[in-house]
């Protein structure tokens, strides 16, 4: 294809390097529940990183078929010393939020730069995060109302 667009590219690199961080962080909760007997949980959470890193594949994919590459910059890395779960679920449910702001930011842009390919990929991720975000807002909420017993059941 012809040159990319500079703010499409901005908009896909941007939150090709969320999803890559979020993969860390959730690979690295997914270890650390496993390790402390939360199954259940670990599952989701490696579930989700997988779901990231499909995210992150298709952007790169994008990007390369749009005659880029992908530009890599930092992002976000797992806290060494987390261990409490529901600290874990809530820096998850920022980190959906956070996503979710930057996704419907990126489909504004993309809408603006008359890239529908772009927007529609981040309507896909966007889908995807909206029920990540559902999924540990419910699970918060219950382990919060329920304590203990939710944990037992649901969690571990």
């Amino acid at each position: 294809m012809g040159k990319i667009n500079e703010k499409v590219y901005k908009v896909l690199c941007e939150v090709y390097a969320a999803e890559i961080g979020a993969v860390g962080i959730y690979m690295d909760q997914h270890t650390k529940c496993a390790d402390m007997g939360y199954q259940k949980l670990a599952d989701m959470l490696k579930n989700d990183a997988i779901d990231e890193m499909k995210h992150a594949e298709a952007l790169a994919e994008r990007i390369l078929m749009l005659g880029s590459t992908v530009k890599y910059q930092k992002h976000i890395v797992p806290e060494e010393k987390q261990n409490d779960i529901v600290t874990m679920l809530k820096l998850n449910i920022n980190i959906e939020i956070e996503a979710i702001e930057r996704l419907n930011s990126g489909i504004t842009i993309c809408f603006h730069e008359k890239d529908h390919g772009s927007r529609m990929l981040l309507e896909e991720i966007l889908k995807s995060e909206e029920k990540h975000l559902s999924e540990l807002q419910t699970k918060v909420n219950n382990t919060e109302k329920f304590g203990n017993q939710y944990i037992v059941t649901h969690l571990m």
